[in-house]
């Protein structure tokens, strides 16, 4: 029953359940029959007894809170009632998937947890690269004529995102192993290079920075001595990894000549610093750009802080995009109690990462605090949820020792 719900995990971390519905192998979308075999196997492989103490977690507790306020919200939201049926119905989801992901995580041993993280990561990224060289089943023209490549996760900035979280639980089981942390980095590089992500460049840099500025020690060794040594290792770290992409962009433009004109041309040469055209100017004068929706929505924020009700957002009667930001969805739906509970839970987990001594519990923080910017579904993606389990299950890794003290 283990193996059935580690392989159903890396289906979900991978986005691999979603493909396999696009391309009609699953006949049901996965909300609809893998979640809830995931879950039926769960409740049919631990006692009740075991895992029933999640609920003094602190993600549960926001979780929990967030579906409640959802709940409260809908009463006088003027989205459809389609929409408020799917995001009441996303927040129970994400709960139960996270309290059921956690207890395997912190129940099962290192191998296994490594098996699935690194299957995932794997499973994701050689779907980006055969997306981006080859091409997936066509099963949406938009994706199948869209330069920029997600692969199962469809979305670039999606697939990026999943991509660097894997990468990152990898890291924290594998840093004394160096030939292995070391491919990790580099197909995590390469990976997230070639989907074009600015957001994900951003965070794989912020990742290599903390790592060697700790010395890719797992506790907080952060002293002005390694400080400054780590300095000159990173300046030299950096000035190959510019190199290396400045070839990579060469040898991409050489035999994908729609990467050389266009959006993708144009974002490609802003990554590598080649553009006049700065992304703060780009993304706020752009239509659409996040800067323009930022705007917007922190306008709509002002004029009804205590928010506009669950769906909000979501319901293109009202908004033809999203907010692209987890701090104002929250905000614009349901109002400044939920910002201001989300900045608390923040908060909480970087002291949790100071209290245990977790330096790469400290480093999700700082990915899950600069994501809430850049996504305002991050806590609807499964790998997010899968990774928020995995390094969960450091604090709470015992059954009932650390949840009472």
């Amino acid at each position: 029953m283990k193996y059935i719900l580690a392989l159903l995990l890396i289906l979900f971390a991978s986005y691999s359940d979603i493909f396999l519905y696009r391309i009609h192998i699953n006949p049901a979308p996965p909300s609809q029959l893998l979640i809830p075999l995931f879950l039926a196997v769960f409740i049919l492989t631990y006692p009740l007894k075991s895992f029933i103490d999640i609920v003094k977690s602190h993600t549960f507790k926001f979780l929990l809170f967030l579906f409640l306020l959802s709940v409260v919200y809908a009463a006088f939201s003027e989205a459809s009632q389609e929409i408020l049926i799917s995001k009441i119905s996303l927040n129970l989801i994400t709960l139960l998937f996270y309290s059921f992901s956690l207890h395997f995580f912190r129940t099962e041993n290192r191998q296994t947890k490594l098996i699935v993280l690194v299957v995932s990561f794997i499973v994701l990224s050689v779907s980006i690269w055969f997306d981006f060289l080859i091409g997936l089943p066509e099963y949406s023209t938009k994706l199948a004529e869209s330069v920029r490549k997600g692969g199962f996760g469809e979305n670039p900035n999606q697939a990026a995102s999943g991509v660097k979280f894997l990468a990152l639980s990898i890291l924290s089981l594998i840093f004394m192993q160096t030939t292995k942390k070391y491919l990790v980095v580099a197909l995590l590089v390469a990976t997230v290079f070639i989907t074009l992500s600015r957001s994900g460049i951003v965070s794989v840099i912020l990742i290599l920075i903390l790592v060697n500025i700790n010395n890719w020690n797992p506790r907080f060794e952060i002293t002005l001595d390694k400080l400054f040594k780590s300095f000159f290792k990173m300046i030299f770290l950096f000035s190959l990894l510019y190199i290396a992409l400045l070839s990579l962009s060469d040898v991409i433009k050489t035999n994908f000549p729609a990467f050389t004109r266009g959006a993708a041309g144009e974002r490609l040469d802003m990554i590598l610093g080649k553009s006049d055209k700065g992304v703060i100017e780009e993304d706020t004068h752009a239509r659409g750009g996040r800067g323009a929706l930022f705007i917007k929505y922190l306008n709509e924020f002002m004029e009804e802080p205590l928010g506009h009700g669950t769906g909000y957002t979501t319901d293109q009667n009202f908004n033809s995009l999203n907010t692209h930001n987890y701090y104002l969805f929250l905000a614009v739906n349901l109002g400044i109690i939920a910002l201001g509970a989300y900045l608390f839970y923040i908060l909480f987990g970087f002291r949790l990462s100071l209290r245990y001594d977790l330096f790469f519990y400290f480093i999700f923080w700082t990915l899950i605090f600069f994501e809430g910017f850049i996504s305002h579904g991050m806590l609807y993606e499964r790998p997010i949820i899968i990774c928020l389990a995995f390094f969960d299950s450091m604090i709470y890794k015992g059954i009932n020792h650390e949840l009472n003290e």
